[in-house]
């Protein structure tokens, strides 16, 4: 072999050596730095999973769309769970209409996306847990969160030209009250950019290393994210609770 073919072949290993050995550190680094993120999602990686969102269908929402609509921040929410499941190794997002939700799909794992006055199916797990963070009436549109325990209320500020400059949401990981061998996430903002925001939330280092979350116990939290050029942008974690799992309350 020629001079030149040898330090050609030289080359060509080295180079292929420099690539296996770039691939294989981004991967372990990838693995590493997403490990809480799928050992979070682990207990969800099961055949029944369902990622139920919500759907405007009434009358009015149906002349413009008879296949029903959905809101760009659960559009937002949708596209960052998939980034997650993938992760965990769940490639297809097992996505479904609240309103077309079985009786028997309610019994697996539930990741909920939107408030109880959107996701009826958030509404009926919502009445069924030990939440302390309620919404208000959905007959009269009040997108506050109430403390049960302090009486406290948190309201979504709007800036002088109408427009909605911070937005606030519940997060939820619990026990499903329709089957207590699996468990429920709800993603709800009073409006949608805080439903987006709370699928950041989510797997953000503030909860994943919360001593609550860490030790897997069920929680639920509430937060406000500011929204500037209508986008979600800095996420304040307000309070965090344990949930006690062995309390489920019958459906009203």
């Amino acid at each position: 072999m020629s001079s030149s073919l040898q330090d050609l072949a030289v080359n060509l290993s080295a180079a292929a050596i420099a690539f296996v050995a770039g691939w294989s550190w981004g991967r372990l680094r990838d693995l590493w730095r997403f490990r809480s993120v799928r050992g979070f999602w682990k207990p969800f990686t099961t055949d029944d999973l369902k990622v139920v969102t919500s759907i405007f269908i009434q009358e009015e929402h149906y002349i413009w769309e008879r296949s029903g609509l959905i809101g760009v921040g659960d559009v937002l929410a949708l596209n960052e769970l998939r980034h997650q499941l993938k992760r965990a190794g769940i490639d297809q997002l097992p996505l479904t209409p609240s309103h077309q939700l079985t009786g028997l799909e309610r019994q697996g794992n539930l990741v909920l996306v939107g408030g109880p006055h959107s996701n009826r199916v958030t509404a009926e797990v919502l009445r069924r847990l030990p939440v302390t963070f309620a919404f208000g009436s959905a007959d009269t549109h009040d997108a506050d969160i109430y403390d049960s325990l302090t009486g406290n209320v948190m309201r979504c500020v709007i800036d002088p030209n109408g427009q909605l400059a911070v937005d606030q949401g519940i997060l939820i990981r619990a026990t499903n009250p329709f089957n207590r061998r699996r468990n429920v996430i709800v993603l709800a903002g009073s409006f949608g950019f805080g439903t987006s925001a709370a699928a950041r939330l989510l797997v953000s280092s503030e909860i994943l290393t919360h001593e609550i979350v860490a030790q897997g116990s069920p929680f639920e939290a509430v937060f406000c994210v500011d929204i500037v050029g209508g986008t979600p942008q800095h996420i304040e974690l307000k309070e965090l609770r344990r949930l006690d799992p062995t309390i489920l309350r019958p459906g009203s």
